[in-house]
């Protein structure tokens, strides 16, 4: 654990320099997302390579939107259907994970990120949710009013359709969660612990660091007790306490009525 907090560190320290410089810049969001994108070049085995583009589906001759990371397994021979430097076009197939990155957490940005979620759901066929995004900073952090914005949405509540994690540095990650893991299907609200003893947003970005990892582990079919997720379990539940609440496209704001473990053990029931 201590080695990725490090490496969250590192990256941190990164944006805080740039933040400092040009702040307020209207471009400083492409500037972050030149940052994560050519640190994981660097963090990620050589496998897995860190470009830019769409996704293009061959049999319905469909793309995805573009995407501002994916990571691209190096193995699959049909990856690229385009490449020019680090713009590409791939085939579903070679897509390890897609990132989305915003600047802020608002409305507009959630709306961005949920739309090209379920864009890049349809024309990956593969039933894997693999779309993540991060965010700086949360322009609300009032569960009501983000309950508003899953609310208004118009995307089919389907837990494919939603991001796998979306990551808010200053506020605390949503983790989509489907009918197996949870009652209601949707997405859990996920935050640090304040006496977790580490730095939240250095938590965070661990967090979001490991889930990238976890994606290149399944593609290389990793599913044992030394895979990433499994040596951090101890840690992520001393970091992180899941809210009892769920939020889903067109309902908004529910309670969590019950949280299950994979073998359908309970983690988790609501008292009557």
């Amino acid at each position: 654990m201590a080695l990725y907090q490090n490496y969250a560190k590192e990256l941190l320290s990164k944006f805080g320099r740039l933040n400092e410089l040009i702040g307020h810049a209207p471009s400083i969001g492409t500037f972050h997302e030149n940052i994560v994108s050519n640190y994981l070049k660097s963090f990620l085995p050589q496998r897995f390579s860190v470009k830019t583009g769409f996704v293009y589906n061959l049999s319905t001759k469909s793309a995805s939107p573009q995407l501002d990371i994916i990571i691209i397994d190096e193995n699959v021979p049909s990856a690229y259907l385009f490449k020019d430097g680090d713009f590409v076009v791939v085939s579903p197939i070679s897509v390890v994970c897609a990132i989305e990155i915003k600047t802020n957490f608002d409305g507009e940005s959630f709306k961005d990120i949920s739309t090209k979620s379920d864009l890049y759901r349809k024309v990956n066929p593969y039933p894997i949710n693999n779309f993540i995004a991060l965010c700086f900073r949360a322009k609300s952090k009032n569960q009501e009013t983000i309950g508003g914005w899953f609310s208004a949405i118009e995307i089919e509540d389907q837990w494919l359709n939603y991001p796998s994690e979306t990551t808010v540095l200053d506020y605390g990650f949503f983790k989509a969660s489907s009918k197996v893991h949870s009652s209601p299907s949707g997405m859990l609200r996920i935050m640090c612990n304040d006496d977790c003893g580490v730095d939240k947003e250095e938590a965070l970005l661990t967090n979001f660091l490991f889930s990238i990892l976890t994606f290149c582990e399944q593609r290389d079919g990793k599913h044992n007790e030394n895979t990433i997720q499994s040596v951090f379990q101890g840690d992520y539940d001393k970091l992180f306490t899941l809210k009892h609440e769920c939020y889903k496209y067109g309902s908004g704001k529910l309670d969590l009525q019950e949280q299950r473990y994979t073998d359908g053990r309970i983690k988790y029931k609501r008292s009557e």
